[in-house]
């Protein structure tokens, strides 16, 4: 459906809630962009007005008419969300990332009816540590089982994002209006989520990506919100997993100097800081050392970006899965549309993740007799056997 005119539909009022709440507006602030009382906002969306002024609405609302038409979209509820910094956030910014994870979930939902993808293989805490069932995780522990059970060694995983996606875990970018919330996770319909912020360094995104997935696999189910321990199991389950004991101890063997730090960090595939913390966790390093350095480090700039780091990791499915929809007629303003989401939301759960984009208006060829195209995701395993691994 493209416009309101060939629109059969009933006008549902929660989705008109949804979409003010992604826009980050309260009632008043609505009402006075459409130019009525807060009252007719709050019939509007109540129900009480079977034929609102849609065309009003979706300009102010910057959303596809077709969007406040169908069914009630499942939204995410906060409790089965991990953010980092919840209590930092008002009520409002709350409700616009939630609303806009739940309107993305839409899209993720769009390529699960059309495309095979990576069937989720995340266990959950119980199957990593089954000594930890009625006491609190062992996040260390639960890194090692993960790497163990998904057979990647000691050795540096060469493309986290991929990794990931191959097990199944959806990956979207957070709406740049919105990252200061940094990067969150959620389960839900059994399909694990992480959106991030990619205008982040390489090194953090793939801590991002470990930290959530941490969260995924030992707090399923647990409302994780405003307390700060869950934060510092996902940390240790991060740090463990992206650098094995097992893999780094034998690098550093002897003395380690700050400049070793620089070139563990370049063939870990993390930021020196993190280095530097795995390295204290292990015990190869004093804590005056790891307050020394990592003072050091602020002082070059480390804290707010990564000198000398890696390249930004892309999305194998993502870009698999746009590269099919361009060959398919689906365009971003055709899926917009059709979805009824807003053209900047698709744009930014895609931005940073994949360079591919979705052009071309002709109509799609999918049959459900063919079936759905089979996506191959190529796991993110180990790094390449390096000629001489980092001894110290």
């Amino acid at each position: 459906m493209s416009d309101e005119s060939d629109i059969t539909r009933a006008f549902n009022p929660n989705r008109l809630r949804l979409a003010r709440e992604r826009s980050g507006l309260t009632k008043e602030a609505f009402a006075q962009l459409c130019g009525v009382t807060r009252r007719a906002v709050s019939d509007w969306e109540a129900g009480r007005v079977e034929n609102p002024p849609v065309s009003r609405i979706s300009r102010e609302l910057a959303f596809p008419s077709s969007f406040f038409y169908g069914e009630d979209i499942e939204e995410v509820p906060k409790d089965a969300v991990s953010f980092r910094a919840l209590t930092s956030m008002s009520q409002r910014q709350l409700r616009r990332v939630l609303a806009n994870a739940s309107i993305i979930r839409a899209f993720s939902e769009w390529i699960d009816d059309r495309y095979t993808t990576p069937v989720p293989d995340v266990p959950s805490i119980e199957e990593l540590c089954p000594s930890s069932i009625d006491s609190e995780p062992a996040p260390v522990e639960a890194a090692e089982s993960l790497r163990t059970m998904w057979a990647l060694g000691v050795r540096p995983i060469r493309d986290m994002l991929t990794l990931l996606e191959s097990k199944g875990i959806r990956v979207f970018g957070i709406a740049s209006e919105d990252r200061e919330v940094d990067a969150f996770s959620f389960w839900r319909d059994d399909r694990p989520y992480i959106l991030l912020n990619p205008s982040k360094s390489s090194e953090r995104l793939r801590f991002d990506l470990a930290h959530e997935l941490g969260h995924l696999c030992m707090h399923r189910g647990v409302r994780t919100n405003r307390e700060r321990k869950f934060e510092l199991h996902a940390n240790l389950f991060a740090s463990a997993f992206l650098i094995p004991q097992a893999g780094v101890l034998p690098q550093v063997s002897g003395t380690v100097k700050l400049s070793d730090i620089f070139v563990l960090k370049r063939y870990w595939r993390v930021s020196a800081m993190a280095m530097v913390k795995r390295l204290h966790q292990v015990g190869r390093i004093s804590d005056w050392q790891q307050r020394r350095w990592m003072i050091d480090l602020t002082e070059r700039g480390f804290r707010k970006s990564e000198p000398d780091g890696i390249s930004h990791e892309q999305s194998s499915l993502l870009k698999q899965i746009m590269s099919l929809a361009r060959e398919d007629g689906w365009s971003t303003a055709r899926l917009s549309r059709d979805l009824g989401i807003p053209a900047a939301d698709l744009t930014s759960a895609l931005m940073g993740l994949t360079v591919t984009s979705v052009y071309g208006d002709r109509e799609p060829h999918f049959s459900p007799e063919v079936g759905p195209p089979q996506l191959q995701v190529i796991a993110g395993g180990l790094t390449e056997s390096p000629s001489q691994e980092p001894m110290f």
